[in-house]
């Protein structure tokens, strides 16, 4: 009798906040995975994916694709860009669906990119961009490691709310990017939040001084993964609306700071993308 009353509360206090089914997160090098459902040509594998805000799109591994996914590949049809700005060609079509969170998307436009070969270790099979996400009120648990399709949000559960900006914004962002205004080092800054990212950028512009050197791997889509000096500064203050943080940032050529999801480790936060908030959760 307890274990049926304690059923029956666990399942009021879900419906009472619009939860739907929940999955697993993983974390690794500040990014964001969990598990998809990917189907096509009469084939489902459940897949270990990326959940990218640096990506506008979906994107399988070339590789996964044709020997798992049964993809045929033709000629290249399309062009995909980076975060960084820069362009590779590729094959899009309509992967017949994916499942997230027990909700299924039919006919999602997917882009096939040598993932493997361009991020080696790191490669993920499938990356989940901001088509997707764009969709539903997703809630990031990065505490519990859970993440959860929301119906609405409770405005007296939030801490902080975070607005950003994207390509409606501003004339270079790409589509359903998210870019915050805030400041790095007391300067005045456009930062992307890239969870696609395994580090945080700063530009040499900020003339921010390095605390050390070390030897990173660099890789995107485009580059394939190559090992540089690379320039690191220690304990950067960021402050974004009223929301204050210290990072490592490493320094690079970009023209914006990008930032991964480090800076919302252990915390609860809602995206939402209708009206472009990051909501914190007490």
């Amino acid at each position: 009798m307890i274990n049926h009353f304690l059923l029956f509360c666990s399942l009021f206090v879900s419906f009472s906040l619009g939860v739907y089914a929940q999955s697993e997160l993983t974390l690794k090098n500040n990014m964001i995975f969990t598990d998809v459902t990917v189907s096509h040509n009469g084939t489902s594998h459940k897949v270990q994916t990326l959940i990218d805000t640096g990506a506008s799109v979906c994107m399988i591994d070339s590789t996964y694709a044709v020997d798992s996914c049964n993809i045929i590949l033709p000629k290249r049809n399309a062009a995909i860009e980076s975060a960084s700005g820069k362009t590779i060609d590729s094959f899009s079509f309509d992967l017949d669906s994916i499942s997230l969170c027990g909700t299924h998307y039919d006919k999602i436009r997917c882009y096939v990119v040598d993932l493997a070969g361009k991020l080696k270790h790191y490669a993920p099979k499938f990356i989940l961009g901001g088509d997707i996400l764009k969709r539903n009120l997703w809630c990031f648990d990065l505490k519990d490691k859970k993440i959860t399709k929301l119906e609405k949000i409770n405005i007296n559960n939030i801490q902080n709310t975070l607005k950003w900006k994207n390509h409606n914004d501003y004339k270079d962002a790409f589509l359903n990017s998210i870019y915050f205004e805030g400041k790095i080092a007391g300067k005045k800054a456009r930062i992307l939040f890239d969870s696609g990212s395994r580090r945080n950028f700063l530009p040499q512009k900020f003339k921010v001084s390095p605390t050390k050197v070390i030897d990173m791997e660099h890789a995107d889509i485009v580059q394939t993964m190559n090992i540089q000096k690379t320039e690191v500064c220690e304990n950067v203050n960021m402050v974004i609306s009223n929301y204050c943080c210290t990072l490592d940032f490493v320094l690079s050529d970009d023209k914006y700071p990008t930032i991964n999801s480090e800076f919302l480790l252990n915390k609860i936060f809602v995206i939402d993308y209708k009206t472009k908030c990051i909501h914190i959760i007490k």
